[in-house]
């Protein structure tokens, strides 16, 4: 073999490892620049709709964040969870699937949640029986009038007059969180008598303190829970609680309980 034949074979081998070796850097200076996020979630959800988690072929459901567990360790369905005030929860306790919503009223993912998935959820699955539904409130610190907006859902709910109350406070949400007239928005859809006892009940220093506590325990569930931001929907079934966080449609829902539902 010739010195210029061998000469070539060398530096074809050593551009060959060169190439190769830049190759690696390359990638490890990517995967620097762009980890996978383990950071906190944004305190509320972007308005993508979010795809909900899809239980395995092999029926082996995925447990739910150790430090929920820990405090709130799964039971069998028909068992209450723990502080639902029976004012916001919705159909039967005995339901195979309960759905928690931790919702913020100023929060404009919130209201996407809402408009697409909560008359459909009613009709189709809590009035039928299937699901038991609770409303949770997690007001958000960044949210000038979350707070007051929380209140008055609670005292409506007091006298039955919650979901009418809910309704206007998402449909008018652009409204009364640039005004912060909160006490406006409900008055347009409650009769006088009715708004009278709202606005009675929050008038009173210790009904007050006793709706405040509500919302409360609802925070402290939230955080239980790890949620993050909201809208945060937490699906049990069987034992098992799957945490979506953000907006979601109602055929991505749909479809993720009657997966829950068709589990045996």
């Amino acid at each position: 073999m010739s010195r210029r034949t061998l000469f070539l074979i060398v530096l074809g081998l050593g551009l060959l490892f060169g190439a190769y070796a830049l190759k690696r850097n390359l990638h490890s200076a990517e995967a620097a620049a762009f980890p996978n996020p383990a950071g906190p979630t944004p305190e509320h959800a972007a308005s993508s709709a979010t795809a909900a988690p899809t239980p395995p072929a092999d029926k082996s459901l995925s447990p739910e964040p150790a430090a929920s567990k820990a405090a709130r360790s799964p039971e069998p369905q028909g068992v209450a969870l723990p502080d639902v005030d029976p004012h916001k929860a919705f159909g039967s306790k005995n339901a195979p699937v309960v759905i928690e919503i931790f919702s913020d009223f100023q929060c404009p993912a919130c209201r996407q949640l809402y408009a697409a998935t909560n008359r459909q959820l009613l009709d189709t699955y809590v009035n039928t029986g299937r699901v038991y539904l609770i409303h949770r409130d997690f007001p958000l610190q960044m949210h000038a009038y979350s707070k007051v907006a929380a209140l008055y859902g609670r005292a409506a709910s007091q006298i039955g007059k919650f979901e009418p109350v809910e309704q206007t406070l998402f449909e008018n949400q652009d409204k009364w969180g640039q005004s912060g007239d909160v006490d406006g928005t409900v008055a347009a859809v409650l009769s006088p008598a009715d708004l009278a006892k709202v606005r009675n009940l929050l008038k009173t220093p210790g009904t007050v303190q006793t709706l405040q506590a509500l919302i409360d325990k609802d925070l402290a569930l939230g955080k239980i829970d790890n949620v993050g931001q909201t809208p945060t929907t937490i699906f049990h079934s069987k034992g098992q609680t799957y945490p979506v966080a953000g907006a979601m449609t109602f055929e991505v829902l749909k479809n993720f309980v009657d997966q829950l539902l068709g589990q045996k």
